[in-house]
């Protein structure tokens, strides 16, 4: 019952994915459009058609994940967590295993510049550190490990919440 419950969630969201893909301007079209693009430059790395669709399949593979705080694998996972895994697993990279560490690991940028796979921290009263943290998909969306309500989910930095907590942005220093 358990795994077909999760086959069907994840089949809800690949094919909530491949649904907002196919509508044109919707809140995840930069992401999409970064999906479909052959490469893509920055700051002197070029992120290929392999990085995207890691990206993807990466996220597809666990939005919905439940959070726990300390928590690495697929069982639980919390904010700092989700995002070392996801640039370990995509892009080859190491973080640090908590959002001070990862703050300290990137160069702040502004919010207007944010590109997909740039770093989103926040201040957190939810959070025992104070801080949380998501990685960036495009269009004003971010990837995380919400909380325990939630989970691994998409978010809008638009939510008032977000707004209110966001404490910077950061892109990974090679």
């Amino acid at each position: 019952m358990r795994k077909t419950t999760k086959h069907i969630l994840m089949l809800g969201s690949l094919l909530f994915l491949i649904t907002i893909s196919c509508m044109g301007q919707n809140q995840f079209s930069d992401y999409v459009s970064f999906l479909q693009d052959t490469t893509k430059t920055e700051s002197n790395k070029v992120y290929t058609i392999t990085d995207s669709a890691k990206l993807d399949a990466f996220i597809k593979d666990w939005l919905g994940v439940k959070y726990k705080l300390g928590g690495k694998t697929k069982r639980g996972i919390d904010c700092s967590q989700f995002s070392k895994r996801l640039y370990r697993d995509v892009y080859g990279k190491e973080l640090g295993n908590n959002c001070l560490q990862q703050w300290n690991q990137t160069k702040r940028i502004l919010k207007g510049d944010l590109k997909v796979g740039d770093i989103i921290f926040f201040r957190s009263r939810q959070s025992p550190s104070g801080w949380h943290c998501g990685v960036y998909v495009g269009n004003d969306n971010f990837v995380h490990a919400a909380n325990k309500d939630e989970g691994v989910k998409i978010s809008s930095l638009s939510e008032p919440k977000y707004k209110k907590g966001y404490k910077g942005s950061g892109r990974l220093i090679n």
